[in-house]
């Protein structure tokens, strides 16, 4: 089985995506690791120096392999996904009909502060804007099977609440 998180960035997919396989005794992965490390670049500087085509056809086509690889083994996996990985709209089947998808569905406010605070990288923001870029992504978001609100809440919590909706 595998269990996608989504969410807009500063969500707590990684966080919360390790504390959730910690939990369950699965395997981790965070997609825009496994495309950097495919890529040999971080996903910040695939966008800013490819474009974000580029980067959303890499990303589809490393959901794609591992949804292939998921087919091949039994093993079990959390995904965190990207934050825009499921408005790609060739791999929706994969992330919304092949996998337990669940949004982390946090307040604007809490995103900002998050935001801010860790002082990341993200060329998306600059192009887009926050409000425009998080409005355009929301009904997307909003196909996942499972939502979960992550404000003032600790990864752990959050885990312990997947961990329930996804053995119902």
């Amino acid at each position: 089985m595998t269990v996608s998180l989504t969410g807009f960035m500063g969500c707590g997919k990684s966080t919360v995506g390790k504390a959730l396989a910690e939990l369950l005794g699965w395997e981790f992965l965070d997609l825009d690791e496994y495309v950097g490390h495919k890529i040999g670049r971080t996903a910040a500087a695939i966008i800013r120096e490819s474009g974000e085509e580029y980067f959303r056809a890499v990303e589809a086509e490393a959901v794609r392999d591992i949804a292939m690889m998921q087919s091949l083994t039994d093993r079990n996996l959390v995904l965190a996904l990207g934050g825009g990985t499921p408005t790609i709209g060739s791999i929706g089947h994969i992330i919304f009909g092949q996998t337990k998808c669940v949004y982390l569905r946090t307040s604007a406010r809490i995103l900002k502060e998050r935001l801010l605070a860790a002082n990341s990288d993200r060329p998306l923001l600059e192009v887009a804007g926050f409000e425009k870029l998080l409005g355009s992504r929301l009904p997307v978001y909003g196909k996942a099977e499972f939502v979960v609100d992550t404000d003032c809440r600790t990864a752990e919590e959050v885990a312990l609440e997947i961990e329930k909706l996804i053995k119902k």
